[in-house]
Order: structure tokens, then sequence, then C-alpha cells
């Protein structure tokens, strides 16, 4: 597992993260979670066919959590 991030600049590249803070209330925490299982079961129910998603909840502010396939990006 490798985690990027980018900062707020739009010109920003993507790095390898060495840490990651995550701030947030449980109800949050759970749907992050029930996305992060949705994501695995569409990996391995689609295979090379499913590509990324993007998490959304109105509580993630100006913030955006993208979850990749791995068997298909080369990182």
């Amino acid at each position: 597992m490798k985690i990027y991030g980018r900062t707020d600049h739009s010109d920003s590249e993507l790095e390898i993260l060495c840490e990651t803070n995550l701030v947030a209330d449980p109800t949050i925490l759970r749907e992050l979670a029930s996305f992060l299982y949705r994501c695995a079961d569409s990996i391995e129910n689609q295979g090379e066919n499913w590509g990324y998603e993007h998490f959304e909840s109105n509580e993630f502010e100006n913030s955006k959590f993208v979850v990749f396939n791995p068997d298909i990006v080369d990182a």
C-alpha cells in the first residue's frame, strides 16, 4: 500500500506521504470504512474494469479521498 497526497495548490504534484492524519467524528469514520469496503468488493468483483472512486461526504470539506485500483495504477 502506498499513500499519496498533494497540497491545496492546484499545480502541486502527487507525493508519497510518510504520515497521514485524519480528524473525523465516528459517523464519518464509519462512512469512510464502509466506502473502503465497497471499493475492496468492487476491485475483487470487477478486476481491471474498476479504476477508482472518490469518497464523497458533506463533512469532508475541501478535501478529496480517492481509492485507485492497484492492478491498473503503476505506482
